[in-house]
């Protein structure tokens, strides 16, 4: 898989390589993870169980070394050391670097290019060894979980902070206090006599609701850049981010036991590989002289960029899931719909409303429709499901763009 890289992307490689040691019944993986590695073993022998309890034994051998252990991302199989046990792991993000399919990294490295496509695919391969090494320095020109959101996220899940000390943190930042004011007074979320307050609002949404709408509402600014090169493109990123969120938003509130401000966030983040990818326009300029090649590297490179910087948010794996899998259209798993599931169907509908179907499967082949909307679901089902909740739709992103 390594044999074919060029110098400079082996040593790359080489420097990312972390060894992997665990004594007998040490947990290696846990099922549900995605740490953002890719394990292989060496020396020793491994159970991998699933979530029925089924487990399989695999040993080490030279299959090992070229094959990853349980790789579908969230993990389906926890991994548990049966003997001593070596290995190594890659950072996800350095294997993208290296051309590696990270669905599937037997398919190697990416062949058959012209010389322009060659040197696009090599400046991307650079941009995302760059991006790595500056995160793990540091020094990453990348965004960062607003501090508001950080300060209302700790004083929440602290277990202490009771509504008013939440809602005097949220009134430090008099746009999140109106956009706190406004949903808890929206027909979504409204009861019978208006919160004037931020503290009534915050009673109204309860603590949970509140932290996951004041992280959706601050991640505006994350979407802000002072390069007049990529200004206009941020901002349609935001326009579209906000209008996949809402959806996501009103889709979960169809699905029983779904959080709906969960969907919310999800939607409005899983583009950020690509917020990611314009800040470094400017050291790459050469990826961003052509703007539809610009699209191609963003198409490409947003998942895993995506998920390694939610990661270091340390936001939970179905936030990195939906990042990483928002364009995965053929996506399966088992058990009942999940917030990526929300987010395709999202994406597809969107699609179809700009007239975008180039890379599209045919709709019946997209098998979360049928997860988020049974196994009844047509496209014009979850149509009308939307233009039902147009209201509840605008009523966000109303919020959201405010």
């Amino acid at each position: 898989m390594l044999a074919d890289l060029l110098p400079w992307q082996f040593e790359a490689v080489a420097e990312a390589v972390e060894p992997v040691e665990a004594r007998k019944g040490t947990l290696i993986v846990e099922r549900g993870s995605d740490d953002g590695y890719t394990y292989f073993l060496s020396e020793g022998e491994v159970s991998l169980e699933a979530a029925d309890g089924v487990t399989t034994t695999v040993d080490s051998s030279p299959e090992t070394l070229r094959t990853p252990v349980a790789n579908l991302r969230p993990r389906i199989l926890g991994v548990t050391a049966l003997s001593r046990v070596r290995g190594l792991r890659i950072p996800d993000i350095v294997l993208m670097a290296a051309g590696c399919n990270g669905k599937s990294l037997k398919q190697g490295l990416i062949t058959d290019e012209d010389e322009d496509d060659a040197e696009r695919r090599e400046a991307e391969s650079r941009l995302s060894f760059q991006i790595y090494r500056d995160l793990k320095s540091n020094k990453a020109i990348l965004p960062s979980l607003p501090d508001l959101a950080l300060r209302i996220r700790r004083a929440i899940e602290d277990d202490v902070s009771d509504a008013r000390t939440v809602a005097r943190l949220v009134e430090s930042d008099p746009s999140m206090a109106a956009k706190i004011l406004k949903a808890a007074n929206s027909a979504m979320y409204g009861g019978m006599a208006t919160a004037e307050t931020c503290s009534a609002a915050v009673v109204r949404l309860g603590m949970q609701t509140t932290k996951q709408l004041v992280l959706t509402f601050a991640l505006k600014e994350v979407f802000q850049t002072k390069n007049p090169m990529v200004r206009n493109r941020m901002q349609v990123l935001w326009k579209h981010s906000s209008q996949i969120a809402a959806l996501c938003f009103v889709l979960a509130r169809e699905i029983k036991g779904m959080q709906a401000e969960e969907a919310l966030l999800i939607g409005l983040l899983h583009d950020v590989g690509a917020i990611a990818i314009l800040n470094y326009i400017e050291k790459y300029p050469d990826l961003g002289a052509d703007e539809d090649g610009l699209e191609e590297t963003i198409s490409r490179m947003r998942g895993e960029l995506g998920a390694m910087i939610l990661r270091n948010w340390m936001l939970p794996a179905p936030v990195v899931a939906g990042a990483r899998d928002a364009e995965y259209w053929l996506r399966q798993h088992q058990g009942p719909a999940d917030f990526t599931d929300l987010l395709v169907v999202a994406q597809v509908h969107e699609c179809l409303r700009k007239d975008q179907l180039n890379g599209l499967p045919p709709l019946e082949k997209i098998s979360a429709f049928k997860r988020v909307l049974g196994e009844d679901a047509t496209p014009e089902r979850s149509l009308q499901i939307l233009h039902d909740a147009k209201s509840q739709a605008d009523e966000m992103r109303s919020v959201l763009r405010a």
